[in-house]
């Protein structure tokens, strides 16, 4: 993902978007995240879901800027994110590729060429 950002952040805007916690404790877990003690409280404030995807960002050595969605969850709602989508966005805002929802769904190729469509306009 850092080298499609690279290949093309002069032409389009990146941004992650940080979303509630998907695996918090007490809630649903994954194995790997257990091995590597990556557990987390669902932030119940601002700073406090800054602070987990702070930690996000140094882990996953991600280069784009990342936004935090707002406590009442609003574009996890509207994008149905959780746990993790990709979209690209038209230069009207519109949604021009939305990827399966899920991890199964999480096809950086398939972006890709959504992105080089949109560069190229």
């Amino acid at each position: 993902m850092n080298e499609i950002h690279e290949t093309y952040k002069e032409r389009v805007d990146f941004y992650l978007v940080y979303i509630q916690e998907a695996h918090p404790i007490g809630g649903w877990q994954t194995l790997s995240n257990m091995d590597e003690g990556k557990l987390f409280e669902q932030p119940e404030t601002a700073d406090e879901r800054a602070e987990v995807a702070g930690v996000c960002v140094l882990d996953l050595g991600f280069k784009m800027p990342m936004l935090l969605d707002a406590m009442d969850n609003e574009v996890d709602r509207k994008y149905a994110a959780l746990p993790e989508r990709l979209y690209v966005l038209d230069k009207d805002g519109a949604i021009f590729f939305r990827g399966i929802m899920g991890s199964r769904g999480f096809n950086v190729d398939t972006w890709l060429e959504a992105i080089a469509a949109q560069a190229a306009l």
